[in-house]
């Protein structure tokens, strides 16, 4: 059996660090996710048309 005392504890900076690693990504991942879904959602925008050049004049 193991003895409470003889136990490492992990640093709570470590922990820290390493929800940092994971969330930051993952965050990120989402974010880009999101803006690209919704283009599929968004209005399109008119199409755009080439000036209209009058000759002759």
């Amino acid at each position: 059996m193991v003895e409470a005392s003889s136990s490492r504890k992990s640093s709570p900076v470590l922990i820290a660090a390493a929800w940092v690693i994971v969330v930051v990504p993952t965050l990120w991942g989402l974010n880009y996710t999101v803006q690209n879904a919704l283009k599929i959602f968004a209005k399109p925008l008119a199409p755009a048309s080439a000036p209209v050049v009058v000759q002759g004049k």
